[in-house]
Order: C-alpha cells, then sequence, then structure tokens
C-alpha cells in the first residue's frame, strides 16, 4: 500500500476534485452570429457591391471553420429587403407620381446565392425570418398596388428557398425539423464535448410556435439551448421591445418578445442565450448603434444572456467614408466558448474591413467597446 505525506495527499485530492471539475476536455469553439444581411441583397442598392460582401462573409465562415473552430452559424432575419414581388423606387428628377418598378426574386436570388456558399460546406447553421422576409411586407396604394400588408402572414418564398425541403436543410443530418413553412426550424450542433440545440423563431412567434418548440425541448432534454429571433432587444434601451409588433402584428396572434419570454424562455431552464437583430438608430455618417446586452433570470434562478446585433446601419466601407458600403459593411458577432476558462467571449468582425469592433480605441458602432467585445461566464446550463 503506497503511503502519502500530507502534502501530497492534499496535492492528490484538489488534482481529483479539479478533473471532475472540469470538462472532459479544453477546447474552444465559436458560434458564429449574422446579422440583418437586407442591405448586402437590395437590388436598388449598389450591386453587386452589397452582394459581393455577403458572399465574403459566408466565405469567410467557411475557411475559418477549422481555424475558429466554428460549430454553428445562426441568422437573426432579415434575409432580403423587400419581402416578395414587386416594390417601387422613386425616380431621381421624375415628376412626383413617376416611380420604378423592381421585382424582388434578385434579392432572394442574392441571399440564395450567398448562403449556398455555407449548404454546400459541413458547416450546420439555422435562419430566422425578420419582418421584411415575409411575403406581403410590401404595400402601397394605388392601381398597381400589391394589397395591404398588415399583418404580415405567409412564407411561401421564404419556404421555396430555405424551408426544410430546400438544397440548404434537405437531408442534413444537424437539421432537426420545421414549423410553420419553414418559419420556425431546429438544428443541432457539438462543441466541448456536448451537444446544443438551436432553435429559430420567426419574428414574434404565435403560441402555436411555442407550443411546437416546447415539443421539441421536451424530447431533447439536458442539452443548452441557444434561441434566435428578429426582434428582442434595441440598443441603448435595458428593455425587450416589441416595437415591430404594432406596426407589423398587431390584432394577430402573434406575440411580443415580452410574452415570449414569460410563456417560454422563462420556463425552460435550458435555454442560456438569446441572440435578436432588428433594431438599429437611424445611420449619422453611416455610424448606427446595433448593440445590446441584457441578462435576467429564469424561474430556475440561471442567467439568460440576451445579444443583440444588428450592423445594417453601418455604411463605412474600406475608405473610411459614409455610404462607400451597402449597409452592414461586412460585420459579424463571433461567439467563443472556452472550456477551460468556462468563458463566452463575444467579438465583432468586419470581413470587409478586416478590422474588430471595440478594440485598440477602434469604437466604429458610437457606443462602448464592451458592447462590440466583451467576455460572458458559462451558465449553470452549461456546466451540466
Amino acid at each position: 500500500m503506497k503511503i502519502f505525506t500530507r502534502h501530497q495527499f492534499t496535492i492528490t485530492c484538489c488534482a481529483a476534485l479539479l478533473a471532475v471539475a472540469a470538462p472532459a476536455w479544453a477546447e474552444k469553439f465559436t458560434v458564429a452570429v449574422v446579422s440583418d444581411t437586407q442591405n448586402y441583397t437590395d437590388v436598388a442598392l449598389p450591386q453587386p457591391r452589397g452582394t459581393d460582401t455577403f458572399i465574403q462573409q459566408m466565405q469567410y465562415l467557411v475557411d475559418q471553420r477549422e481555424a475558429k473552430n466554428i460549430v454553428f452559424a445562426t441568422f437573426v432575419g432579415d434575409l432580403v429587403q423587400h419581402g416578395d414581388g414587386q416594390f417601387r423606387t422613386s425616380i431621381q428628377g421624375g415628376a412626383e407620381n413617376e416611380f420604378k418598378y423592381w421585382d424582388t426574386r434578385g434579392e432572394w436570388d442574392n441571399a440564395n446565392r450567398a448562403v449556398s456558399i455555407l449548404s454546400n460546406s459541413p458547416l450546420p447553421f439555422g435562419m430566422s425570418p425578420g419582418n421584411h422576409d415575409y411575403d406581403n411586407y410590401i404595400w402601397w396604394e394605388g392601381s398597381r398596388s400589391p394589397g395591404p400588408n398588415r399583418p404580415l402572414a405567409s412564407g411561401r418564398t421564404w419556404e421555396y428557398y430555405f424551408g426544410p425541403t430546400s438544397r440548404h436543410f434537405l437531408n442534413k443530418p444537424w437539421y432537426g425539423g420545421s414549423f410553420n413553412h419553414g418559419l420556425n426550424s431546429y438544428q443541432f450542433s457539438t462543441g466541448g464535448g456536448k451537444r446544443f440545440l438551436h432553435i429559430s423563431f420567426e419574428m414574434e412567434p404565435s403560441q402555436a410556435t411555442l407550443d411546437w418548440a416546447q415539443g421539441v425541448l421536451d424530447v431533447n432534454p439536458g442539452l443548452p439551448v441557444i434561441l434566435t429571433t428578429h426582434e428582442w432587444l434595441a440598443p441603448g434601451r435595458n428593455e425587450r421591445v416589441s416595437d415591430g409588433y404594432k406596426n407589423y402584428f398587431e390584432g394577430s396572434d402573434h406575440l411580443s418578445p415580452d410574452e415570449i419570454w414569460n410563456r417560454f424562455v422563462r420556463k425552460n431552464p435550458a435555454i442560456f442565450l438569446v441572440l435578436c437583430g432588428h433594431a438599429f438608430t437611424t445611420p449619422v455618417d453611416g455610424v448606427s448603434k446595433g448593440e445590446n446586452l441584457r441578462v435576467d433570470k429564469n424561474d430556475a434562478g440561471y442567467p439568460v444572456y440576451q445579444v443583440l446585433q444588428d450592423y445594417q446601419g453601418q455604411e463605412v466601407g474600406p475608405d473610411g467614408k459614409p455610404d462607400s458600403a451597402n449597409g452592414g459593411a461586412g460585420w459579424l458577432r463571433f461567439i467563443e466558448f472556452d472550456t477551460d476558462k468556462r468563458k463566452m467571449h463575444f467579438y465583432t468582425y468586419s470581413t470587409l474591413l478586416n478590422r474588430y469592433a471595440g478594440r485598440d480605441g477602434y469604437l466604429p458602432f458610437g457606443t462602448p467597446a464592451h458592447l462590440s467585445d466583451f467576455e460572458l461566464d458559462f451558465p449553470p446550463q452549461l456546466l451540466k
């Protein structure tokens, strides 16, 4: 029998305790967040400048998949600018009632071309539609009007391009399923030896959607959950907002973010992260505020991190001048999970500018550095 000194015994016990507390192996892995891309795909804005930026972002995620250990990418919505069908713009120098009419199929094709870079790679991803992605988003009065658009309804075009039977998701082993024409879906990924569940909600989902999602959680117990939806937070306000509800869903069965929190999120302790876009401030000299962070405790007493990233108002390009980039300017959000430090590192990088926001005094969004580059502790949901 081996005899331990008191000092050796203490070291051995501490090592054993650390081995139990630590993950099976130390690993860093990353989740990428793609914020509102509508200005990249907009056929009325400079092209192919915008679509080229979108394609560049997607290629970057694929190229960096192994180096950054990117295990998942999630889209917060508004893939396109003008929904489905037709929209019009005023003709510069034309008469007051003189318009140019556009076909929005080009926008969906632009988005489809960029997203195909991901779907042709092994990288799992999920997509949440925003208000701009509904069929009847665009509306105006007059003889050529496409008709009223309130409340927003129908996702036929979304289903065709990005639904469960589209080439992006059909037969993908990490794609779990969908609800309501693919406007809501769920996926799986693995990082740090742990399996994750990702749920993608449409904008302001209904109770029927929450019931569907509850069923998904119930048959996947024990998995930590990341929830992505379009509208949740706004910049500069420490509250969940529902500005879009009044504009687009009033009188319908859609629910506000506060209702979704109370009916679904706070009741499910596995949900540790909510990601959103939609909200930004009007650009001033090409600069817009579109970031925020809020932390609430759920009914189990666990923290739920809620993070806004919307860069669509950023119009400063590589030359440093306003309006030299389609809104978005290549900015992406990354979340690096460090299983050794038990930290989640949120950082923000532009593929177009090749710069990191919030570092070395670079504050391109007019907001404090800590909203662009920050760390959060692993919540209990990740330590089980």
